[in-house]
């Protein structure tokens, strides 16, 4: 097995008041997905046939295996087993490898879910293959944040206070994973509990004072890959302390703060920072751990563990998010569509509650899921790339959703207690009406 070693890296899920830490709310999901061809392929082609529904890889809770089912007719295709369990699921950047991350053993394993495409002259081959695990494998320290942007992804190793392991970073696309390669990485001269958002050759990530206290970062960096390798051309003076969650927009990169968001707008090579500051009445203790949002929107969706919040990046301020149709709702799991443009809420009443990030995230629609739901119920949503569809895991049941239709589609059963999941398969392009 190949191994490919950073050589810094960083953390403990810091503070428990802050949101998610590589769980379904740090899937931050990619702001353009693009069809996924075969390495060394250009992306811009007509397909000239529907794709399919792909497959969905779900983590064993309580094993070191993944399992991967066809989305055409839920049937189980192959269960793989792997060095450690998977506390995290991830796609890769297109959709074709499940990035299985073994957090607590500092390895991060890659399994070529089988489903992909070949440029054959004016057309392409859809392929279905077996699942395989690949030989590229990470073993570094602490890789929590995955964050996939286009057709790369950052993935951040937050190093480790007692050992004296520093941070790293490292870039991956689907054409790395497949030569077994990083694209470009970067180390850090101390621990952290970091994360980083790509901009083309640039990366914006996230700094720390090594005689801070925390293991939260409160700087942020503009670095440029330069090969293999990053230089760092810029860091801001705004400072964002206690730095935990970030997004980006077509012309924005925020990050959430203690005190507010940090906004970086970004003309050309010109990046600029600036405070939004939390409302005044914002609760004692309470934050902003977690930013989502849609890349055509200046409004970006906040998560507290006190509620929601809107953020908006062109009025530069930040209030509360009413979501609810009625008071008595509380939110169980949130997630989104497959290319971001709309917001999913699963209620308490079993309800999934859509928003639309073109009207700003107001209320859209809302779909009857389950009738009842455990109270102690931890449903895990993840979306489709290719077609309208969600797929909730619920215990041992997986549910289907039409959101175009608005409306259950069908239901199979497990056989083993799920953890984390992820689609896997060839993304739609994007359409757009405005």
């Amino acid at each position: 097995m190949k191994n490919f070693s950073l050589k810094t890296l960083v953390i403990a899920c810091a503070a428990t008041a802050l949101i998610g830490c590589g769980d379904s709310e740090t899937n931050i999901t990619e702001i353009t997905p693009t069809p996924a061809p075969a390495a060394g392929h250009d992306h811009d082609h007509d397909h000239g046939q529907e794709l399919g529904k792909g497959r969905l890889a779900i983590a064993d809770a309580d094993q070191a295996v993944v399992h991967f089912f066809d989305l055409e007719d839920n049937s189980l295709v192959d269960s793989l087993s792997i060095t450690n369990p998977a506390e995290y699921l991830y796609a890769s950047p297109e959709g074709r490898y499940a990035v299985a991350v073994q957090r607590s053993f500092d390895t991060v394993e890659f399994i070529d879910g089988g489903v992909w495409q070949e440029l054959h002259g004016d057309h392409y081959d859809q392929h279905n293959d077996e699942p395989e695990l690949t030989s590229f494998t990470l073993n570094d320290t602490k890789p929590t944040h995955y964050v996939p942007r286009g057709d790369k992804a950052a993935v951040f190793f937050d190093g480790d206070k007692e050992s004296g392991v520093n941070a790293g970073l490292g870039l991956l696309s689907d054409e790395s994973i497949a030569e077994e390669k990083m694209i470009a990485e970067h180390h850090f001269d101390t621990y952290m509990h970091g994360t980083a958002e790509i901009r083309g050759e640039f990366v914006l990530t996230t700094l720390r004072d090594s005689e801070s206290e925390s293991s939260l970062p409160e700087q942020v960096a503009l670095l440029e890959v330069h090969g293999d390798h990053f230089h760092q051309e810029q860091v801001f003076e705004t400072t964002c302390p206690a730095l935990h969650g970030s997004f980006q927009t077509e012309t924005h990169i925020a990050f959430a703060c203690g005190d507010g968001v940090l906004s970086i707008e970004q003309q050309g090579d010109l990046f600029t920072a600036s405070k939004i500051a939390n409302p005044t009445d914002m609760p004692e203790g309470v934050r902003i751990g977690s930013l989502k949002g849609s890349a055509e929107s200046d409004v970006m969706f906040g998560a507290s563990r006190a509620g929601f919040f809107l953020v908006d990046l062109a009025q530069q301020n930040i209030t509360p998010f009413d979501w609810k149709q009625e008071e008595t709702l509380t939110s169980v799991t949130y997630g989104f569509d497959g290319h971001n443009e709309h917001l999913l809420i699963l209620d308490n009443e079993g309800h999934l509650n859509l928003y639309s990030a073109e009207e700003n995230w107001q209320f859209d629609s809302r779909i009857e899921v389950f009738e009842t739901l455990a109270e102690d119920a931890k449903p895990v949503i993840v979306a489709s790339k290719a077609h309208e569809l969600v797929y909730i895991i619920n215990g041992q049941e997986v549910t289907t959703i039409d959101l175009h239709d608005g409306e259950v589609k069908g239901h199979f059963d497990l056989d083993f207690t799920p953890g984390k999941a992820a689609w896997l398969g060839v993304a739609a392009e994007e359409e757009h009406e405005h």
